[in-house]
């Protein structure tokens, strides 16, 4: 136990307290939740260095020297950035951080201060109580996630990889929930080991400009709504990797083989789960973004729409190829940002050990992979050659609506699965 460690405050207290931390992005800094966190990680007697890539922009790292020094390092990751929330949608102010019906509120609750909290909680608890883990432990709390990552883990990965030497494997979001299977006997946690890729596109239709209470010559704003709807609705095949197989075999209870099927069990047999298992078989084109014109009589030049697409692991290729095909010849297709999936080993040591962490407090659970269809910082900590997992682990209640915490109104994380969260933690630093 480091000298002078201190035992640290109940997680739900600690994720109210970086809840009232403002770090939207963009538009805020993380500067005070990272002084918070490095005050909670020099009370347990660490050492936190402190690294912005700008002003503001605040990342905090502390290393853990473990019992046996010949095993290779863990590294847990999670960003203090949120996005933006607007109040006046919520029922409890979104910086609130209130902890009511059971519950802490507010934006970050589960992306991600809930997961800093519990890294907190656990190993503030475990140094508290004289158990130092068994291999070297990285901690490294993040900014800007919410918009690439480049100021925060990917930041430290370019200029300070020194800091991550040793390290084998990474855990962060999201991951490590259970998934409702009514006729288990025991809760069935899914462990994220992909990131799907991603692709943004613009697209831009060209027209003629002029009045417009005139005969339109060539409104392009028609044609973009043409465009828009054949690449949101072309159909998109199945694209069925062996963590995805596994996941449905498992909440089905027997072996799921067809593509179909496996879409199937995973869509409509996995309560809230099925929309984003859903995306994680198959690529996905969403418009997210449309615009054109600056005046109601005028008729545009140009008019844009922009779309986020995510791949599975190992299918990048036809993208491109796909977005233009579908879009036609006389449009404009630019690809604005991409961003790598990420695939760790699923029959790992490390996944194993995921799953003996969940076992130990949770005794007979089942554990399955699945591919996350969004993006996380682990694209940026598999450069480093690091397995990358998804491993918030929280055992949910029946009827809470996880993924829809994610970026939505009411944001909100049960008192009880945060202090899962923290025994599995616990466990898992022992291992």
């Amino acid at each position: 136990m480091p000298d002078g460690a201190v035992a640290v405050a109940p997680v739900a207290e600690i994720c109210s307290d970086l809840i009232r931390f403002d770090t939207t992005n963009p538009g805020g800094t993380e500067r005070k939740a990272a002084e918070y966190v490095a005050a909670l990680l020099s009370g347990m007697g660490l050492e936190p260095q402190v690294i912005e890539a700008e002003p503001g922009r605040t990342n905090v790292v502390a290393r853990i020297e473990g019992a046996e020094s010949g095993l290779p390092a863990l590294l847990v990751q999670g960003h203090l950035d949120t996005v933006p929330a607007d109040a006046a949608a919520w029922s409890r102010h979104p910086l609130s951080g209130d902890i009511a019906d059971g519950c802490v509120w507010g934006r970050g609750a589960v992306d991600m201060k809930n997961a800093v909290a519990m890294t907190l909680a656990a190993v503030g608890g475990a140094l508290a109580g004289g158990r130092r883990p068994r291999r070297d432990l990285v901690l490294a709390f993040l900014a800007d996630e919410e918009t690439g990552g480049k100021l925060g883990a990917g930041h430290l990965v370019t200029e300070h990889p020194d800091l991550f030497e040793g390290c084998g494997a990474a855990i962060g979001e999201v991951g490590g929930f259970n998934v409702p299977v009514p006729s288990a006997a025991a809760p069935l946690f899914a462990v994220s080991v992909a990131d799907k890729g991603l692709r943004w596109y613009e697209v831009v239709e060209k027209g003629v400009a002029g009045h417009g209470s005139m005969l339109p010559d060539d409104n392009p704003i028609p044609r973009l709504a043409e465009t828009t709807l054949r690449l949101v609705s072309s159909a998109q095949p199945y694209t069925i990797t062996e963590p995805m197989r596994l996941l449905a075999s498992r909440v089905a209870g027997r072996p799921v083989t067809d593509p179909g099927e496996v879409a199937d069990v995973l869509a409509n047999q996995t309560g809230p789960f099925g929309r984003m298992f859903a995306a994680g078989i198959r690529t996905t084109v969403n418009v997210t973004r449309i615009g054109a014109g600056y005046k109601e009589n005028v008729i545009p030049g140009e008019a844009w729409a922009r779309f986020d697409c995510r791949y599975v692991p190992g299918h990048e290729d036809g993208v491109d190829e796909q977005l233009t095909s579908a879009a036609g010849s006389g449009t404009e297709v630019s690809l604005l940002r991409r961003s790598p999936s990420v695939l760790s080993d699923h029959e790992s040591e490390w996944f194993g050990l995921l799953t003996e962490a969940l076992r130990q407090v949770s005794p007979g659970c089942e554990v399955a992979p699945f591919v996350f269809s969004g993006g996380t910082d682990n694209k940026w900590f598999r450069t480093l050659g690091m397995e990358t997992y998804g491993f918030t682990p929280m055992l949910l209640p029946a009827g809470y609506d996880y993924p829809a915490m994610f970026h939505g109104v009411d944001e909100r994380v049960p008192v009880d699965s945060l202090e899962f969260g923290v025994r599995v933690m616990e466990r898992l630093i022992s291992l």
